[in-house]
């Protein structure tokens, strides 16, 4: 594997409070990933290329009945025009994408660069490439989908410099060796931590360093994430692009590396301009384009939660309000206020 540095991140590890001693669940859960990492890195390349497509229909068998609900009604949500036979099919093929995405993370390290990007189709790179030769930072939303961090590495190929933002996982022995596994392809990693300053960090990295901040903004993992049309529902999702945005005054650059055959995919939309707009709408117009993106791959968007707010906070006056076919978008502003005034506070 051949990358630069990482950019911009510091010590991420370094960086966090001491973790508490792990259970004996966790050290399960540990050592169950990293025989499967182990037997993944080193499984020869033409079993590797069989094995998501094997294993992807042994886990939709295996997994519990809650969970194949749940994505079926992710998938049905965003593939409203689907029957229940082609739903089937759908989650079906989202077990086999999402193991795809998990052998092609657990061979990162041994991939090499120049391969992976001769394996690579791509389309509208050169947006994101003129950011890099303009010698200044930017901004980039993707989301759950495809084979991101194969998709990282392949931007280090284009000297991108990019920025991830990580959330910490236990054990913490687990995090550790995703943070190794993407510095080593040359990706700088700033970690999610409860009080920390995240959006403060990754505009450092646009400023000073030049670099290309990318997180991750089709699920909110704090519920305080604004209200938004996602698929014709309301939704939370993160404000960090928007508010990115409107610090810098960068606009916002939307894609994903999708798994495409034996090879990859790489997708960049045109750069949106949400700088002027406030957090609330900013973020809606991230959602636009995160739809147009995933509404292409949906069986590669590994969702396989309860991410819409009717499943997540059934009760929220939003909920009842988009039920009752009234104006839920006003609420769901009054709400950001709410929470923009307290944060001013």
């Amino acid at each position: 594997m051949s990358a630069g540095g990482p950019v911009g991140a510091g010590d991420p590890v370094g960086d966090l409070p001491p973790a508490d001693p792990p259970s004996l669940r966790q050290r399960a859960a540990y050592l169950r990933y990293l025989a499967a990492w182990e037997t993944a890195a080193h499984a020869p390349e033409p079993l590797a290329r069989r094995l998501p497509a094997q294993l992807g229909r042994a886990w939709y068998l295996a997994a519990p009945v809650a969970q194949r609900r749940q994505v079926r009604a992710n998938l049905a949500r965003i593939r409203g025009d689907a029957d229940e036979r082609e739903l089937t099919r759908l989650v079906r093929e989202a077990y086999v994408h999402y193991a795809r995405y998990w052998l092609d993370a657990f061979r990162l390290h041994r991939m090499d660069g120049e391969a992976v990007v001769a394996a690579s189709t791509a389309e509208g790179l050169h947006h994101v490439d003129a950011v890099r030769d303009a010698g200044r930072g930017g901004i980039f939303a993707t989301a759950h989908l495809g084979s991101w961090d194969v998709g990282a590495f392949f931007t280090t190929q284009r000297r991108w410099g990019m920025v991830v933002v990580a959330e910490v996982v236990e054990p913490r022995a687990l995090f550790d060796r995703f943070v190794r596994l993407r510095e080593q392809a040359g990706i700088g990693v700033i970690p999610l931590v409860r009080g920390g300053d995240v959006l403060g960090r990754l505009e450092r990295a646009v400023r000073e360093d030049g670099a290309l901040a990318t997180l991750l903004a089709d699920r909110d993992l704090t519920r305080h994430g604004p209200i938004v049309e996602f698929f014709g529902e309301p939704c939370r999702l993160p404000a960090g692009p928007a508010a990115l945005a409107r610090r810098t005054g960068l606009p916002v650059h939307v894609g994903a590396f999708l798994a495409a055959g034996d090879g990859f995919h790489g997708v960049v939309h045109p750069p949106i301009d949400v700088a002027h707009l406030d957090v609330l709408d900013g973020t809606q117009a991230v959602a636009h384009e995160l739809e147009r993106l995933i509404g292409r791959f949906p069986t590669q968007w590994h969702v396989f939660v309860r991410n819409w707010l009717a499943d997540r906070e059934p009760d929220h006056p939003v909920v009842a309000a988009w039920r009752g076919g009234r104006d839920w978008r006003a609420l769901a502003r009054a709400e950001r206020a709410g929470r923009d005034g307290e944060g001013a506070a």
